[in-house]
């Protein structure tokens, strides 16, 4: 995701500075903790001119590079000093949880450093954010000076979120985190392919990328301060089902029906696709509502998709008639269509009895 996803973050985000997502000053209790002096290191970094272009969270995570806990703090003391500067790029998941975010995450968990609450406490109120968000977020910091974490058990910086701004960069940040590992897995399935195999293949993938992002950008209602969240879920959820329907077929759970199942499952995805659209019409104008034009735009971009894909099924499982692709994948769109429209807090109408229903199904 990356750049696509910080262009949706910035659009939907209102336009004020990083620093002024906070409405109120911190908590008092970071009164005492910002005065905890900081490590020898802190002294030894020259101030930055520019923000740096390191990406602690990408050396912490290991996205596009090993994980390196070294790298990121290294990384983030070059970012706290630009963000003390007001160099910090707005709306960037760099930027949100880079610098002193990142040591706060560091410090309490005692990685690539030795473990500091006291320092994660000072960098937590450094960081910033909605008031609730910092106060939980040092309650859990306090909690584990007198407890040894699990193994598997760490300190994340989005386990205290309560802002939908926040919601939107967390989740922009594991999106980031699910697309390292879709790209792994479908790598390595795809490895051993033939070269004529792998180049429609590769069509594919790049026709339900713009699916994903036409469908999470047009077909899900984005009312409310965590539409951000909700577009890259949806997005996510999508390609998440892409991947698994991959694997799947590649264990040999291949799709079986004939001409009539694929005439019967367009007859009934057109049928859906009229009933949405123009539901979508009569709503157009309500708070968040989902717009004809999106539906169509998203349509499209699944035609694109599904014809690649039928002609990638023929290189590349040629046993299977283009009948059961075909059905197959007009009966997803359907489960598509009919699970993206309901809003998570439906209390009436058609959603109430289905409850959150808004992502997509699998494939298989």
């Amino acid at each position: 995701m990356n750049l696509r996803a910080l262009l949706l973050l910035s659009a939907l985000l209102p336009a004020l500075p990083l620093s002024a997502q906070t409405e109120d000053a911190p908590p008092p209790q970071c009164a005492e903790s910002l005065k905890t002096p900081l490590p020898a290191e802190a002294t030894i970094i020259p101030a930055p001119s520019a923000w740096p272009e390191c990406d602690s969270y990408k050396s912490y995570s290991g996205i596009g590079r090993k994980v390196d806990y070294s790298a990121a703090g290294h990384c983030a003391w070059r970012e706290r000093l630009a963000q003390d500067a007001g160099l910090e790029p707005r709306y960037t998941v760099s930027s949100v949880f880079g610098g002193s975010a990142m040591l706060t995450v560091l410090y309490a968990n005692g990685e690539g450093v030795k473990r500091d609450i006291s320092l994660a406490l000072r960098f937590a109120c450094e960081s910033g954010g909605a008031p609730a968000e910092i106060k939980y977020r040092m309650k859990s910091l306090l909690a584990l000076q007198s407890a040894s974490p699990a193994p598997d058990s760490k300190f994340d910086f989005c386990q205290d979120i309560t802002s939908g701004f926040m919601m939107g960069f967390c989740a922009a940040y594991s999106s980031e985190i699910a697309e390292q590992k879709r790209t792994s897995a479908i790598d390595a399935l795809t490895s051993g392919w033939p070269v004529g195999h792998r180049t429609a293949f590769a069509r594919v993938l790049a026709a339900v990328k713009v699916y994903a992002e036409a469908h999470g950008r047009g077909e899900i209602d984005l009312s409310g301060t965590a539409r951000a969240m909700s577009q890259i879920d949806a997005e996510d959820s999508l390609l998440d089902d892409f991947r698994a329907a991959i694997e799947s077929f590649e264990k040999g759970d291949l799709p079986r029906a004939g001409h009539d199942d694929a005439g019967e499952a367009d007859r009934r995805l057109n049928e859906v696709y009229r009933n949405t659209l123009a539901d979508a019409d009569k709503h157009k104008s309500d708070y968040g509502a989902v717009q004809p034009e999106g539906i169509r735009t998203a349509e499209r971009a699944w035609l694109r998709y599904r014809d690649a894909f039928i002609y990638f099924a023929r290189v590349h499982y040629p046993s299977v008639a283009s009948d059961a692709w075909l059905a197959l994948l007009a009966r997803d769109r359907i489960s598509v269509i009919d699970g993206s429209f309901c809003d998570m807090d439906a209390v009436e109408g058609p959603c109430a009895e289905a409850g959150d229903t808004w992502k997509p199904s699998p494939l298989p």
